[in-house]
């Protein structure tokens, strides 16, 4: 009896000190790993920066002129290249200066960004599914006999009037806290205040292409808090 009892006991103490070994090796793992994911983080956000840090700023030149681009028809589209490739090289020089000063990031800053991502890219989704490739890229804008013209007040688009600048916004934000680089949130709270105003911008070219059609879009339709009533479809002509 005591024999077996003796051999239960080494049978546990082995088992314990395998156990330990194992949970040791998990945490060497894991600590090998964060550097990597968070390289994989930085690479990622500055690929997110280098897509969208340009946006508001390419639209608030578009807009004020659209009459003189929709002369141009297509090619005022390419416009964007240079513009792009301006702001991709500026950032890539200035990468290391993006991420040199840091907010210490913990659980509430990780969920953060982690719930801002998710959010934007649902945005990105649904605005896809309403609006099209071909509404995004700006056709109708700069066509306003194209195919695509009219008011859109389904999907999303019943909800809030400016999605997609939503989105963007959300995703730099969530850039900005996964990262907590101090230069990220600035570049994001300046995108912020520059789609407010190219909200508007945008909104006073609508409100001249399709007139009364768009101002009764814009009366039941907020402009970035979503409507959680009915939708709007019903009481605006198409």
């Amino acid at each position: 009896m005591a024999a077996a009892q003796a051999r239960w006991e080494t049978r546990v103490r082995a088992c314990v000190a395998w156990l330990e070994r194992r949970s040791r090796q998990l945490k060497n793992l894991m600590f090998s790993l964060v550097p990597v994911f968070l390289r994989l983080v930085d690479s990622l956000a500055l690929a997110s920066l280098l897509l969208l840090v340009w946006i508001p700023f390419f639209w608030s030149l578009f807009h004020p002129g659209i009459h003189y681009w929709r002369r141009m028809g297509n090619r005022a589209l390419w416009v964007a290249l240079p513009v792009w490739l301006g702001f991709a090289a500026g950032l890539l020089l200035a990468r290391h200066w993006l991420f040199a000063r840091r907010l210490e990031r913990d659980a509430l800053t990780w969920m953060v960004g982690g719930v801002l991502f998710f959010l934007a890219a649902w945005l990105e989704v649904e605005t896809r599914r309403t609006f099209g490739c071909r509404r995004l890229a700006g056709l109708p804008e700069i066509h306003p006999e194209h195919r695509l013209r009219g008011v859109v007040s389904t999907g999303i688009y019943g909800r809030m009037r400016h999605p997609r600048y939503l989105l963007y916004m959300l995703m730099l934000l969530s850039t900005a806290f996964l990262t907590g680089a101090l230069a990220i949130f600035l570049l994001a709270i300046l995108n912020v205040l520059l789609y407010q105003i190219l909200a508007r911008l945008e909104e006073r070219a609508l409100l001249d292409q399709y007139g009364p059609q768009y101002e009764a879009y814009r009366r039941f339709v907020p402009r970035f808090v979503p409507r959680l009533g009915r939708r709007p479809e019903a009481q605006i002509s198409s």
